[in-house]
């Protein structure tokens, strides 16, 4: 049998177009995802922030209100600007503080703290107990 030695010898174009387009398809999900991650990593990382600046706040207005002669206490700022990974985040504070019914000096403390992830509003609340004993 005689060959003619140009079917063996390399690659078809139809088959390199196969092969670029599988590869560009690997690459795009790759690349997908890896922004995706650094999306959620952007969000836990707020998020660390978050629970952080809630439980300082929680902890101030338990001191204010142990060291206060009334139920009054130092609130303080309401918003706090913090850079994140070279991002500058607003944060929102929202403070409730309602008495127990039937215990004298007792509060119920809910303090939420707000911020935009992209275009998306965040939420993280707490809930504590303050007495002066």
């Amino acid at each position: 049998m005689l060959s003619t030695g140009n079917k063996d010898r390399g690659f078809t174009f139809i088959e390199i177009m196969v092969a670029l387009v599988i590869l560009s398809a690997g690459i795009v999900m790759i690349y997908k995802s890896f922004f995706q991650c650094v999306d959620y990593l952007s969000y836990l990382t707020c998020r660390l922030y978050a629970s952080q600046m809630i439980e300082n706040k929680i902890a101030d207005i338990s001191r204010s209100y142990r060291e206060s002669q009334d139920a009054s206490f130092q609130r303080g700022a309401t918003t706090e600007t913090v850079e994140i990974n070279h991002k500058w985040v607003d944060f929102n504070y929202s403070i409730n503080m309602a008495p127990l019914a039937g215990l004298d000096y007792i509060y119920r403390l809910k303090v939420t703290l707000a911020w935009y992830d992209g275009k998306h509003l965040m939420k993280l609340s707490r809930e504590s107990l303050l007495s002066k004993i």
